[in-house]
């Protein structure tokens, strides 16, 4: 019996799935190999985390952009103790997904 896979079930593609998914790819005309692709999949990955500890702006127009916003201080409870705690502001990375993709996987089911 095939387990149906619903909303709740996810799958995880890393480097070497994403790498292997983009060798085999329908109508493929790249001439490169999947230790190629994998190497230029890793390269992306490592100037994009360079960019972003940097503070720079990602975009990948249609898909998502990546930047870093900093959070501000906040008060925080401890629910055993109940005693507050200031939590200090962080740099944290922020996705923001394009309209177009948003739109397209709403469609899916």
């Amino acid at each position: 019996m095939v387990a149906k896979k619903t909303a709740t079930s996810v799958s995880i593609v890393g480097k070497a799935k994403l790498a292997e998914r983009v060798y085999n790819a329908k109508g493929r005309k790249l001439s490169l190999t999947k230790a190629q692709i994998e190497a230029v999949v890793s390269g992306v990955l490592e100037e994009t985390k360079k960019s972003l500890l940097k503070g720079e702006s990602i975009r990948f127009p249609g898909y998502y952009s990546l930047q870093t916003v900093v959070q501000k201080p906040r008060v925080a409870m401890n629910l055993q103790t109940k005693k507050k705690m200031t939590i200090p502001a962080k740099r944290v990375p922020k996705v923001k997904f394009s309209k177009d993709l948003k739109e397209e996987i709403s469609k899916k089911k």
